[in-house]
């Protein structure tokens, strides 16, 4: 059976005269912006990049509450946009969402069994590696970009608890500052810090230096 709303929105373009038209015109609308929504290029099953990057900040890192207006501003866009994609979210049981004095909270459901597979598959998609490559990967001079620490020991299947910060390892010649700029882009796409080393080619063939050895011997994804 036809839903209410796409009945609607076929009644719509077909300038039918309904006694709901006003109503009905409204839903078509609503129903053929969600239809021109672009997939987003990372992984086309979520309905839009703004649903992958506000899961990746809620489902990752450590489990926290956010307010709408705050989501908001760490994902560059409207507060009706957030609100929408939160309601849909909290409707299909993945997000909780709390009515407070300051406005509604929104944060993971981890009753739901859908949380663990999800939070792995946004984790590959729009996590760290992904925001890392994207910003360290357009630096002058990047020769190689690789996450090492709690986050890519989590990345790789290790267990443990869900790290509070990013590690990024550059490698190439790269001004300091520029890596400290894109590491602050990455820290607020992904709302954790981002803490960047920087070596040449050179120094990273190195095997004398301790430190080097030490991300060596962990665990080390490759986002570039």
């Amino acid at each position: 059976m036809r839903s209410n709303v796409l009945g609607s929105a076929a009644d719509f373009r077909r300038g039918g005269h309904s006694s709901r038209r006003p109503l009905d015109s409204h839903l078509a609308q609503l129903f053929m912006r969600d239809l021109r929504a672009d997939a987003p290029p990372q992984l086309p099953i979520f309905r839009s990049r703004l649903q992958g990057e506000l899961l990746a900040r809620l489902l990752l890192g450590p489990d926290r509450e956010h307010t709408m207006l705050d989501l908001a501003v760490m994902l560059r866009t409207d507060l009706g946009s957030v609100v929408r994609e939160a309601d849909r979210l909290a409707r299909a049981g993945l997000l909780t969402l709390r009515r407070t004095a300051a406005g509604r909270l929104a944060s993971r459901n981890t009753a739901s069994p859908l949380h663990e597979p999800l939070a792995q598959l946004v984790m590959h998609t729009f996590g760290p590696r992904a925001v890392v490559a994207e910003e360290f990967g357009a630096l002058p001079g990047t020769a190689e970009v690789h996450l090492f620490g709690a986050w890519a020991e989590r990345y790789s299947g290790a267990a443990g608890e869900p790290p509070g910060d990013v590690e990024v390892l550059v490698v190439g010649a790269v001004d300091p500052g520029a890596a400290f700029d894109a590491a602050q882009e990455s820290a607020a796409r992904l709302g954790l810090p981002v803490h960047p080393v920087v070596r040449t080619a050179g120094e990273w063939r190195d095997d004398t230096d301790p430190f080097l050895r030490q991300i060596r011997a962990g665990s080390l994804v490759r986002a570039r």
